[in-house]
């Protein structure tokens, strides 16, 4: 198995081949989309790499928002439908500490997000607590409510209690969502890839987006990096890439 600077230094020269592909003007889009994909995944690698190597927050600050840049303009240029694939993107984007980047992403949709929305969409409940709208949340409550009230969806309980606690902003509560969440790490990550080494989704998004709210929780683990937490935006964010300034 190779070690994070091992994967971190193969991601460097991986993006780079993406990075010329996407420049090339004779791409595909479905190709452009896959590489989009790719550069995120690379900039996940660098991000875990600055804070759990070189213990450097303000870089991985820097990788994190450049996740969430890249999701933007999928979604926004070719309607990806990444809003539909759980909530793993719009953490990294909460974890960059640019609240124009979380505002902007709490805005983003697709055309067929309504009908995700009415199924249960972890993404929008997410989406509402940052814009404080409380009437859609409460909706997206009683939605999982329903789901959670099921065998298949007991599983969404934590996520449902969380919710509750945001709108009640009842810190016990909060906190109590996240260690049942943290306990049920293993399967709510199993298809995180690296992350699943590092962090914990949803709970350490949950934690940052309850912090942003002003519910500083505590979450004694090491899963949820503590040093996340607090909003530190950096001073100035990077467009790392020349075709992110050009779109």
């Amino acid at each position: 198995m190779l070690s994070l600077k091992e994967i971190f230094e193969n991601s460097k020269i991986d993006e780079q081949k993406s990075v010329i592909r996407i420049n090339d003007k004779n791409v595909e889009p479905v190709q452009y989309v896959s590489d989009i994909r790719f550069l995120w995944g690379c900039n996940q690698v660098f991000g875990f790499y600055h804070l759990f190597i070189e213990n450097n927050l303000q870089l991985a600050k820097q990788d994190f928002f450049t996740c969430g840049i890249l999701d933007e303009h999928i979604i926004t240029r070719f309607e990806d439908r990444l809003l539909d694939s759980g909530i793993h993107h719009i953490t990294l984007a909460i974890l960059s500490d640019n609240i124009s980047l979380v505002s902007r992403y709490a805005d983003l949709t697709h055309p067929w997000f309504a009908h995700t929305i009415k199924s249960g969409s972890l993404i929008h409940a997410m989406q509402c607590i940052i814009k404080e709208d409380w009437q859609a949340l409460d909706k997206d409550i009683a939605t999982y409510e329903r789901i959670a009230s099921t065998q298949k969806g007991k599983i969404n309980i934590p996520d449902l209690m969380y919710f509750k606690g945001i709108l009640q902003k009842d810190k016990a509560m909060i906190e109590e969502a996240l260690m049942l969440l943290l306990k049920d790490h293993k399967k709510r990550n199993k298809y995180m890839g690296i992350a699943q080494d590092y962090i914990s989704v949803p709970a350490l998004g949950y934690a940052k987006l309850a912090w942003l709210k002003g519910i500083e929780v505590e979450a004694d683990h090491p899963l949820i990096p503590k040093e996340l937490l607090p909003y530190r935006p950096l001073e100035k964010y990077e467009d790392k890439y020349d075709f992110l300034k050009l779109s």
